[in-house]
């Protein structure tokens, strides 16, 4: 018979024996009355003083949880967090009267990691303890039991070093917006590219590849070593270009003729996709220039910097930036070092358009370095970022930071074959060249980097179906693994704490910069407290 029920048996014991004494009826009915009375309000006064207790108990493991997740003990170890969870608990709870708890014995903590990108806890106390009775002898029971639990989980923003990876290949030399991709199309489609091209080619030999530079009139570009543009009348047998009264071909010019040079004048070339993007508006009156992404990259990350900064004050954190740039072979440092972004401004971003390599003519970066246009290595440039990046530290101190690797892309992998497994995002091109998404091999990189606690997040700048119309080749070779490129990058990036995949897409007309920093506020997502 359990301790709560033997009051109520001695109770009804009575009751009867009362029933069966004929004497003292007004005395046996008054005394009836008063034992159950007693009894009632015994147990009320009694179950009153448990609740009471149980109120300010769970007042004290809701403090106690707290205590372990607040703003200051979360930049702390877990071990100092349940150490303060306890203390918390057990300095509410001594000396309340009528309370018997045996500590620690009574206190039970559960602790666990959470969080993904961030530095987070979920901490659990339950306690048992016992209320004194003081109409025990009453009740039957000299105590009533209580317990109770309390849940607290907390995510607070790590200290993190980022690697900003941005794609400066040449498939980045695409226009921003349709109506750029528009004009340039139009602008490049000549008796020589009856489809015009949708890229800002960076050549010296632009005509080597069909492209022409023209104006309104039909007259080819031509960039003398100063960089000013004149329209050329006629070209020479030499290859002197002429610009006006420029007589015949056999170099019998009269004497004001302007020669302004030939193709071999170092500094001189006929004008290619680039400088018609950077200056559309000298051909085209009112066109203004032709934003490509690579500007776009540059703006993306000059507007990150004052960003991160707030983000850094906001969640009191510090956050380190360093910019690379990769496409053919080892990624270029753009930033010399892992720099508090504190220290950092727009200026400190270079211009990634300026910094395109002038390639001698399509295929070939000089005369004698022809790479067949494998000009997008993420093979090289994931292997590179595995070896140069650190393993990550817990996040809760500027000296151990956590480790986040930015990937702005458009994805198309254009290299020498990669090492196998190849899978079957791309097209391995004669055994000898891989184009498409990323290789399988590549993506067990982006594994084995994940593998080591190093998030990867990724803004994928759409690679489109459309740049590659009138382009045979591209038609033959590459359209058919244009839709595996962004399934490929999923696989790549690190997920977020709801298993979603840490890839923004951007395509044109969208702003790639405000998707960047949305990116980013995802991977130091601020300090939050659930309960």
């Amino acid at each position: 018979m359990s301790a709560m029920s033997q009051p109520l048996f001695r109770l009804a014991r009575l009751a009867r024996r009362l029933g069966a004494d004929a004497s003292g009826n007004i005395l046996m009915l008054m005394g009836f009355a008063i034992l159950p009375l007693t009894f009632v309000v015994g147990m009320a006064v009694d179950y009153s003083r448990a609740e009471k207790l149980q109120t300010k108990l769970n007042a004290a493991a809701d403090a106690a949880v707290l205590a372990a997740v607040d703003y200051s003990m979360m930049q702390q170890s877990d071990a100092n967090a349940q150490a303060a969870a306890y203390a918390m608990f057990k300095s509410q709870v001594q000396g309340l009267s009528g309370l018997i708890i045996d500590l620690p014995s009574d206190y039970h903590l559960t602790y666990t990691p959470a969080g993904a990108l961030n530095n987070g806890r979920t901490i659990t106390v339950t306690y048992t303890a016992k209320s004194q009775n003081i109409f025990g002898g009453i009740l039957g029971s000299p105590t009533l039991p209580i317990t109770g639990s309390s849940k607290a989980t907390a995510a607070v923003a790590p200290n993190i070093n980022f690697y900003l990876m941005l794609d400066t290949s040449p498939s980045m030399l695409l226009p921003s917006t349709s109506a750029g991709l528009a004009n340039i199309r139009a602008a490049t489609s000549t008796s020589h590219l009856a489809n015009g091209c949708d890229f800002a080619c960076h050549n010296q030999n632009p005509h080597n590849d069909n492209i022409y530079v023209q104006n309104t009139s039909g007259q080819d570009i031509w960039l003398d070593k100063t960089g000013a543009a004149h329209a050329v009348s006629l070209v020479f047998a030499n290859g002197d270009v002429c610009t006006a009264n420029c007589g015949t071909s056999t170099r019998t010019e009269p004497r004001n003729a302007v020669i302004v040079g030939n193709i071999t004048d170092v500094g001189s070339q006929y004008a290619d996709g680039v400088w018609l993007t950077q200056n559309y508006s000298t051909l085209y009156s009112g066109g203004g220039t032709i934003d490509l992404r690579v500007n776009d990259e540059t703006a993306a990350a000059q507007q990150l910097i004052p960003f991160a900064q707030n983000q850094a004050a906001l969640n009191q954190v510090t956050y380190q930036i360093q910019m690379f740039g990769f496409g053919y072979g080892s990624p270029t440092a753009l930033t010399s070092s892992m720099t508090n972004v504190n220290n950092l401004s727009a200026s400190s971003v270079p211009d990634l358009l300026a910094m395109q390599p002038l390639w001698y003519k399509n295929n070939c970066i000089t005369a004698i370095n022809c790479i067949n246009d494998e000009a997008t290595s993420f093979q090289t440039m994931l292997g590179y970022m595995n070896t140069l990046m650190p393993n990550p530290g817990t996040g809760q101190s500027s000296t151990s930071p956590k480790e986040v690797l930015f990937l702005v892309t458009d994805g198309m992998d254009d290299e020498a074959t990669p090492v196998s497994p190849l899978g079957s995002n791309g097209n391995n091109i004669s055994g000898t060249r891989w184009v498409g998404g990323l290789a399988q091999s590549e993506i067990n990189t982006c594994t084995a980097i994940k593998n080591r606690g190093i998030m990867i997040a990724v803004l994928y700048t759409q690679y489109l179906p459309d740049a590659l119309t009138g382009d045979s080749w591209s038609q033959s070779y590459v359209a058919n693994y244009v839709k595996n490129v962004q399934p490929a990058l999923v696989s790549c990036a690190s997920t977020a704490s709801d298993g979603t995949p840490l890839v923004y897409t951007v395509t044109t007309d969208q702003n790639i910069a405000s998707a960047l920093q949305a990116l980013f506020a995802l991977a130091v997502e601020a300090s939050h407290l659930l309960r």
